[in-house]
């Protein structure tokens, strides 16, 4: 959880004093930090985390060239031309939207986010989990690299077109309707 001090002194973090927060592989630890902003099309070189901070938007044009790490973080919004080599863990972030065009390089954790839409033809070159959201259906044409995990989201029907290859589980889900067109490399696990 966010500490409610934190917010109180919550700013923008500057050119001048990011070199404070960055190690020597590249990566930009602001977990647990006041920053409430990054300034638009910055490269990091490695990871970053913003894990429990009162970060709420990730600027245009930045590059992630690691992972990101925004869970329990105050985060509702990414820019699309954001690029993310590695994964991205939104576990307990505020998003809800993930826009299209947002280019990830490994697995997408939305468990615990008020998450109510995904783009149509999204590709998860990694695992995608809806656990525990609002989310009621998933994109025509979603492919996911790894495995699919939906359990206590709301959907009940598949898209027509599903490309899953791992396995999917649906956590106690009870589907009603399933994919005309399924491509699947695992199993269904209840």
């Amino acid at each position: 959880m966010m500490c409610g001090t934190l917010s109180a002194y919550a700013v923008p973090l500057d050119q001048n004093h990011l070199l404070n927060y960055l190690d020597n592989y590249g990566n930009l630890d602001l977990r647990n930090k006041p920053f409430t902003g990054l300034p638009p099309g910055l490269e990091i070189k490695g990871n970053l985390n913003i894990a429990n901070s009162p970060m709420k938007k990730l600027p245009d044009g930045i590059q992630i060239l690691g992972s990101l790490d925004a869970s329990n973080s105050a985060l509702v919004k990414i820019a699309k031309s954001v690029t993310i080599r590695g994964y991205a863990n939104l576990l307990g972030s505020k998003i809800t939207n993930w826009p299209r065009g947002i280019k990830v390089g490994g697995y997408l954790n939305f468990t615990d986010t008020p998450l109510m839409r995904l783009p149509p033809r999204l590709k998860v070159k990694g695992d995608l989990s809806v656990i525990r959201t609002p989310l009621t259906e998933l994109p025509d044409r979603l492919v996911v690299d790894g495995n699919l995990y939906i359990g206590g989201s709301k959907i009940t029907t598949f898209p027509p077109n599903l490309t899953v290859k791992g396995n999917i589980y649906l956590g106690g889900n009870r589907i009603s309707q399933w994919p005309t067109n399924l491509v699947l490399g695992g199993a269904v696990a209840p």
